[in-house]
């Protein structure tokens, strides 16, 4: 069995490649693992499809080493290879999909990882690509969308753009036309503040908008969120970041929480999307759930639910 580590050097505060080689080289033989530092957006993808095709009879486990977007592009290279299995170190900032089996901490343990059991997971196909965790539209997005056009303006701060970001879209209009059909059924037209359909439970750095999702269910879980005046919202997101937003009745009255195989979403004019935390745009977005579609690893020692 072989070991690839892919290190997205430009993830998180800090450049890890160093630290993970260092780590790396403790556990295992130099024949047993590779180390590649991806080099652009979308490196990863080609660079771990590329390597499980050229190597179809081999056993091999891709540990995407960055945040959610990092391991996104490792699923995405690795899927459709029965050889291949995917892991995280996680070295990015948000690393969220892990968090339905452990913490951080966890995932940080080499030996641990290396020696950790495979299980089979869902993925949702959208357009050419697989979500492994989740994918948001409206005023979460439009926050996100923002803050990476501010992390470009002089003296701001990765903190400083996120919060200017809150604050005018805040300040701006949050809410969009939402046509939502789930399994050929409409489940909501009209206006929405925002919603995400998941496979894992949180996004964002811990907001857990999906805290009755499954990963190996066969299904998705979609929750929408209703128009809200501005000081309601502020005063109710808290109870969405801890994930009893469904148990809240004060809260729960403006969700809409369903789960399902197939879903599309429609606006009359293109809404921003954060797709495991990469920013897009489309008047359409239509997901399918495709069944324990990937193996993941859970470090030894963590309860595989």
């Amino acid at each position: 069995m072989k070991h690839i580590f892919v290190i997205n050097p430009v993830a998180g505060k800090k450049d890890s490649t160093e630290e993970i080689r260092e780590a790396v080289s403790k556990r295992l033989n130099a024949d047993e693992y590779v180390i590649y530092v991806t080099k652009k957006p979308l490196d990863a993808w080609r660079f771990v499809h590329e390597y499980a095709a050229a190597r179809p009879d081999e056993p091999l486990r891709f540990y995407a080493c960055g945040g959610d977007g990092t391991l996104n592009e490792v699923v995405n290279g690795a899927a459709g290879f029965p050889n291949a299995a995917v892991g995280c170190y996680p070295s990015g900032s948000g690393n969220d999909f892990l968090k339905y089996f452990g913490k951080k901490k966890d995932f940080l343990d080499i030996d641990a990882l290396v020696a950790g059991a495979e299980v089979e997971v869902d993925l949702l196909r959208f357009s050419d690509r697989y979500v492994i965790n989740i994918l948001n539209i409206g005023f979460d997005a439009d926050v996100a969308s923002r803050m990476i056009k501010y992390k470009r303006l002089p003296l701001v701060s990765g903190k400083g753009a996120y919060n200017l970001a809150v604050i005018v879209s805040l300040l701006s209009k949050m809410t969009h036309k939402f046509k939502i059909t789930l399994d050929g059924e409409l489940l909501y037209e009209g206006d929405g503040l925002l919603c995400a359909i998941a496979n894992g439970i949180c996004y964002g750095g811990g907001y857990y908008c999906a805290p009755e999702a499954v990963v190996d269910d066969g299904l998705l879980d979609i929750c929408f969120v209703q128009p809200v005046s501005r000081p309601r919202f502020i005063s109710l997101i808290r109870y969405y970041k801890n994930g009893t937003h469904l148990t809240t009745p004060k809260v729960a009255r403006f969700i809409t929480y369903k789960k399902g195989r197939d879903v599309i979403i429609e606006s009359p004019t293109p809404i921003n999307y954060a797709l495991d935390g990469e920013i897009g745009s489309a008047v359409r977005i239509a997901l399918s759930v495709v069944p324990k579609a990937l193996r993941f690893i859970v470090p030894a020692g963590l309860d595989k639910h």
